[in-house]
């Protein structure tokens, strides 16, 4: 399933030579191509019912892309955004168990150090992590469906969680420092996206 899933994925950064030379479109009109497309983000989390998730893009050119926050229902959530702000799509979780207001905010870390895309990291693996990626590679396709854990955890004797994905996703850098795996953040996360 997991290699089905990552072939799946068309990350931006690849569609460049993808096409002989002389048939590649001109780099404004491939732009202006990706531009109007639009991609359906199914996230499958589990025991995490309730949790509201929001996805946010930022590359620090240009201004920040946000969806709406939405719940999780059935263990599930879906959102429409533009294809081409899928790279360097963080996702941000705040969950239920977390009642009082925090300073910081739980991302989904799509790589941890020292794994590959496609390699499977469990619980204890990600809590012995110390810096993460939480930004997605992105992709063209129309639909996309992805695997999130969420587990609860402390932080300083306070409710936490830990956000990532059991199956190595492609990413983007920064690879931020964590708090023993949880990618946390006080601010959207900036992206650096090839150019």
């Amino acid at each position: 399933m997991a290699g089905v899933l990552i072939g799946a994925l068309v990350p931006l950064t690849a569609l460049a030579g993808t096409a002989p030379a002389s048939a590649a479109p001109e780099p404004s009109s491939r732009a202006a191509a990706v531009t109007d497309l639009d991609t359906d983000i199914t996230l499958l989390i589990a025991r995490c019912e309730g949790c509201v998730v929001t996805i946010r893009s930022y590359d620090g050119v240009n201004p920040i892309y946000s969806t709406a926050p939405a719940s999780v229902a059935g263990g599930s959530v879906t959102f429409t955004l533009p294809s081409a702000r899928t790279a360097g799509m963080s996702v941000r979780i705040d969950p239920t168990w977390v009642t009082v207001p925090v300073a910081e905010d739980v991302h989904v870390a799509w790589r941890y150090n020292g794994a590959a895309i496609g390699d499977e990291v469990g619980f204890k693996a990600a809590r012995s992590k110390r810096r993460a990626s939480g930004c997605w590679a992105g992709t063209v396709n129309p639909a996309v469906t992805l695997t999130v854990k969420v587990r609860r955890v402390s932080y300083r004797g306070n409710p936490s969680a830990i956000a990532w994905a059991p199956t190595t996703e492609s990413y983007v850098p920064p690879m931020e420092s964590t708090r023993r795996g949880a990618l946390l953040s006080d601010d959207v996360l900036g992206c650096k996206l090839s150019r």
